[in-house]
């Protein structure tokens, strides 16, 4: 038969006897299903018998599959969840994972021995994603023969990662460790959420080299604006970048500017905006700056997500209509961030704080007519 990819997975939390007999069915079906490879296993599951996920893993080892997908977070209730299984201590041999080419790892017990070990056995991986496990606590993803392409590491407690992979396109990194980077001549894509910002910030003279070679780079600077000197080292290659800031006043909105200063062919500038309280109004905003506001921008294409219609950002569009002489789309989504894609976007988008939001935008977008406003 050919091949085969499977999700294993439950709701919210069932009750014992209906977790008995899902564990039950998903053995008759494993047991009858005759096929020669898999292509994918999902397993989501209410972790009450570590058993059975042996079982079902060694399944899919078994049928040499090629993307595996634990994900035990979707019925943890804590802030942060608590990884209750440990991926591999049952495998005989990390060997057995040979074909595997794609990783992921939601709420599991992993500590980085078992990673690198893994990395080093499996030489078609290429795509590797660890979210919320608290026995990481060091990585290092190295070795001339990786195929390693794309790694995400979410929400993790490391103390250090280092990357020596010269195959790594794509690194999304959420966590306050220190990220060290060697031989990584392909990367292009970059991710930094949570305290690394901080670090990031402060070693950016010494990161030049790889920022010199980024095309999109995401940061969430949330609570490190300040960590954001004026004076950015060029990053002539950056052709999108994404930033998140918290608005707590006008000046907040400073670090964007020294950003779109410093990058030279930046095509698409995307800005999410979070609130924990209203703008006051009083610190200075960029027109005040004397130093960002002489410069031009290069930016074609800007998407400002979680408008409201406050002084700052009002006059943050308006600094961009006046510097980025080839702008060409100005894209306001009143949407907050965090809901987007989620079921609470469509509740959001109906509600009075939203349409308010947008005819703001809207009012906006016909002071300069001249200028292609989308608002969805």
């Amino acid at each position: 038969m050919g091949d085969y990819n499977w999700t294993l997975g439950l709701g919210s939390q069932p009750l014992d006897v209906e977790r008995h007999k899902f564990v039950s069915w998903v053995n008759q079906v494993l047991r009858s299903l005759q096929c020669h490879s898999l292509e994918g296993l999902m397993i989501c599951f209410d972790v009450a018998s570590n058993g059975d996920i042996h079982n079902w893993i060694n399944f899919a080892v078994e049928k040499k599959v090629q993307k595996l997908d634990l994900d035990f977070s979707r019925v943890q209730d804590f802030s942060w969840p608590v990884a209750e299984y440990t991926f591999s201590p049952h495998l005989d041999s990390y060997s057995s994972f040979s074909s595997l080419t794609a990783l992921s790892l939601n709420t599991v017990a992993v500590t980085g021995e078992a990673l690198e070990h893994l990395l080093s056995c499996c030489h078609f991986l290429e795509v590797l994603t660890v979210i919320h496990s608290p026995c990481l606590t060091s990585l290092k993803v190295s070795g001339p023969s990786l195929r390693l392409k794309y790694l995400k590491l979410h929400l993790v407690l490391l103390q250090y990662v280092e990357i020596d992979a010269p195959n790594i396109i794509s690194f999304e990194y959420s966590g306050s460790g220190i990220v060290f980077f060697r031989d990584v001549p392909n990367l292009t894509e970059v991710s930094f959420d949570g305290f690394v910002c901080t670090y990031i910030m402060h070693k950016l003279r010494q990161l030049s080299t790889i920022l010199l070679q980024l095309h999109t780079l995401k940061l969430n600077l949330a609570f490190v604006p300040e960590a954001v000197p004026y004076d950015l080292p060029e990053l002539c290659n950056l052709k999108h970048l994404e930033m998140e800031i918290n608005l707590f006043d006008d000046d907040r909105l400073l670090p964007c500017a020294a950003f779109l200063r410093a990058c030279p062919s930046l095509y698409k500038f995307t800005l999410k905006l979070f609130r924990v309280h209203p703008s006051s109004g009083t610190a200075r905003t960029v027109k005040d700056h004397p130093y960002l506001s002489v410069c031009e921008l290069s930016v074609r294409v800007v998407e400002l997500v979680g408008f409201e219609g406050q002084r700052a950002e009002t006059e943050f569009v308006m600094y961009l209509i006046e510097k980025a002489k080839l702008l060409e789309k100005i894209i306001i989504d009143p949407c907050i961030p965090k809901y987007l894609g989620t079921p609470k976007e469509l509740l959001y988008r109906d509600s009075e704080e939203y349409h308010s939001a947008r005819k703001h935008a809207i009012e906006l977008g016909a002071r300069f007519p001249l200028w292609d406003f989308v608002i969805p």
